[in-house]
């Protein structure tokens, strides 16, 4: 190394851990190196003058992927890396909108509902032609997710069985793992749907919301009868987990509502264990009401303590390797007519398609494809000069498609933001989680 030209990575994040040490962060090698502040001013010497200065610190720099060698393009290894994810090509998820009416009419909701909208025998038999040449096309597939959104994707649930069977059949066929999920208000679930589930798929899951505890949760969630939704939700997500189906329980909050969530834990707490380890709390702020953070830790942490998983608000930001579904170019969703989108966080007009499904069972792309998405993505200024590139991995596809924020960073993050990030990865690795793989060493004077 001594007659190699070596640079510090551009993908370092300082942060000061107590009076005594700071962490040395590499977003790229997803390494920590804790080093003494009585050392700390070494990191000022260039890299290669570091390695007669001080070669313990430099060694251990080098093996976090701190310093490296100054002809390596480390941008490129990002790219590179998202488009290997974004391809792969053992995995495949269709998306499915039966229909985009729905049984209630939550204040909040985005999407413009379209009342008796379903799939016609016409548009299921093109969905089947399209998942039987995905089986046909994809040699080394391993996991094909069939995901069921809306609208509420279980109105009409007789003719969404038929796709589930025939896609159940082609993955028994060709031994392939099939995950299926529902994004549900949780209503209409029945004794019926989860049996015959059970039968197509051994991994199901479902994501139910709960607007609060049931006083709040019935003033927005009801039925047109205004009959209220709750206990039958509650009753229907037991009846799920009983069953061993896995449910992410969404707790939507607000400012007003808040103080209603703890009576959630009073209805479900005395569930068994087994139960319980089926659902997962996912807290998340109603985005119309945003514009204070609410302190919901003390919650979380009553969750938990009752014995439930629960999502932490502060997780780790790791987009690149865990991209957004619609980043895929193995994805699709089909509406109820034929039109084809990538994101779900849009409406379902004509004009938002970026496609349709023809009656031979391709898709014709008539904007923004697949491999314009990835293409999009990290191509910034500002991405390709933010030290968290590698785990924010550029922002939203569909905003960066959009122009959305100019060359502005999508998420917002200012330096506070990026460093506040690197110390959520580490309280989360090394407080949290005792048994994470991420390496960590202190350097330093004794």
């Amino acid at each position: 190394m001594k007659n190699k030209l070596m640079k510090y990575s551009h993908y370092n994040t300082q942060i000061s851990l107590t009076e005594q040490v700071s962490a040395i962060y590499n977003a790229l090698s997803d390494k920590f190196v804790i080093i003494k502040n009585s050392i700390i001013d070494d990191l000022n010497f260039p890299a290669n003058e570091l390695l007669q200065k001080n070669n313990k610190l430099y060694y251990e720099l080098l093996k976090a992927g701190v310093v490296v060698e100054g002809y390596f393009n480390e941008y490129e290894k990002i790219r590179n890396r998202s488009r290997e994810i974004d391809k792969n090509p053992k995995t495949f998820q269709l998306m499915l909108n039966p229909t985009l009416d729905c049984n209630l009419k939550c204040w909040y909701c985005y999407e413009k509902h379209v009342k008796g909208s379903k799939f016609s025998p016409s548009t299921i038999e093109n969905i089947k032609k399209f998942v039987s040449k995905i089986f046909d096309r994809y040699k080394d597939l391993e996991i094909f997710y069939l995901n069921f959104f809306g609208g509420e994707p279980l109105i009409g649930f007789t003719k969404t069985n038929q796709l589930i069977q025939y896609v159940s059949y082609k993955c028994k066929e060709r031994n392939v793992k099939l995950e299926i999920s529902f994004s549900s208000n949780g209503v209409l679930v029945n004794e019926n749907i989860v049996v015959f589930l059970k039968l197509q798929s051994e991994s199901i899951s479902f994501q139910i919301t709960l607007d609060g505890g049931k006083e709040y949760h019935d003033k927005t969630r009801f039925l047109q009868s205004k009959k209220g939704t709750y206990k039958t939700i509650v009753q229907n997500i037991r009846l799920l987990a009983q069953n061993k189906i896995f449910v992410i329980l969404r707790i939507n909050y607000t400012e007003e509502n808040l103080h209603s969530v703890p009576s959630v834990l009073t209805d479900i707490k005395d569930w068994d264990e087994d139960c319980k380890s089926f659902v997962k709390l996912d807290f998340q702020q109603v985005w119309q009401d945003n514009h204070t953070k609410l302190e919901i830790d003390s919650l979380l942490e009553s969750f938990s303590n009752a014995g439930f998983a629960v999502s932490s608000p502060n997780h780790n930001v790791d987009n690149l390797r865990f991209p957004c579904y619609a980043d895929s170019l193995n994805q699709a969703l089909i509406n109820y007519n034929g039109d084809v989108y990538k994101c779900t966080a849009r409406d379902f007009t004509t004009e938002n398609r970026c496609g349709y499904l023809s009656e031979s069972g391709d898709i014709v792309w008539t904007k923004n494809r697949p491999e314009e998405r990835i293409e999009k993505k990290m191509q910034k200024e500002t991405c390709i000069n933010c030290s968290i590139l590698p785990l924010c991995g550029g922002g939203c596809s569909q905003k960066c498609i959009e122009g959305c924020y100019g060359d502005d960073c999508t998420y917002g993050y200012d330096e506070k933001a990026k460093k506040e990030i690197v110390l959520n990865r580490f309280y989360n690795y090394f407080v949290r989680n005792h048994e994470a793989s991420t390496d960590i060493q202190a350097v330093g004077k004794q």
